[in-house]
């Protein structure tokens, strides 16, 4: 725990530890003679990862290993849903690969960031923006989080290495801690693969920052912007106002959320 600029080592009260929301990172509580004794009203919270009253969540894309778009895509549902924003962070990526991830997210996302682990660029302007929050970075692992933050605070974490053979990152964070210098707080949390979604019909195209001015345009007023005649979203997707790739994956992750399957 942290209070007045110092930490500390605190036990949790027996009934904090027993409830299945207990006390996550980034929680403020309240302590007594070193016993947390309650958790305050959170502003939000991921449960995957683990995290409480975050103000952004920055995704790091790379390659290798090859961007996971849905994974992106379901990142960015559940923290608009959640009222947290995102940034996406391109590192060590080609120009053609840079931009297209700009296409697709340019109007999903608060703001979008190159950098170089490798050779700082677009370091200190990330910085920079960071100032103030509490930062979680997530992605696919290897796609050099633990580089990036390196270069932010100057440290020298251990970096996993891509196995040749799968192009398939090698988890090294093990562990969620909040790490804090010259104002900024990042929650270094453990790499994942897979993010659950769990959202209903009606709320996922909520998830989408970009189709939110054109719903409650359409025909229908439960409108799901799949195959329904005179949709308001579809409309904006042919008019290139709603980029199509991201579009093409809503209609998977629908039919995902339909059908009671998982990606």
């Amino acid at each position: 725990m942290k209070s007045d600029g110092s930490v500390s080592v605190c036990a949790a009260k027996g009934s904090l530890k027993i409830k299945s929301d207990g006390i996550v990172t980034g929680d403020f509580v309240n302590v007594e003679n070193g016993v947390i004794t309650g958790v305050l009203p959170r502003k939000n919270r991921l449960k995957r990862p683990n995290v409480a009253n975050i103000d952004l969540v920055a995704v790091v894309v790379g390659r290798p290993p090859e961007p996971d778009y849905y994974l992106i895509d379901k990142i960015i549902g559940a923290c608009t849903i959640n009222s947290i924003d995102v940034a996406v962070v391109v590192n060590k990526l080609d120009l053609e690969n840079a931009k297209k991830i700009e296409s697709n997210y340019s109007s999903a996302v608060s703001e979008i960031f190159r950098v170089s682990a490798k050779t700082g660029e677009g370091i200190d302007e990330l910085f920079t923006s960071l100032k103030g929050k509490l930062v979680v970075f997530t992605g696919q692992s290897a796609v050099g989080k633990t580089s990036i933050l390196n270069k932010i605070f100057g440290e020298n974490r251990q970096v996993g290495e891509l196995s040749k053979k799968t192009e398939r990152g090698k988890q090294t964070t093990t562990v969620s801690e909040i790490i804090e210098k010259n104002g900024v707080e990042i929650a270094d949390t453990p790499g994942f693969s897979s993010i659950d979604l769990a959202l209903s019909e009606d709320e996922l195209p909520h998830s989408y920052p970009e189709f939110l001015p054109y719903l409650g345009k359409c025909r229908f007023s439960d409108c799901r912007h799949v195959g329904e005649p005179d949709c308001a979203v579809k409309n904006a997707v042919a008019e290139n106002k709603i980029n199509k790739d991201r579009y093409s994956r809503y209609v998977e992750i629908y039919k995902e959320i339909k059908n009671g399957k998982k990606r």
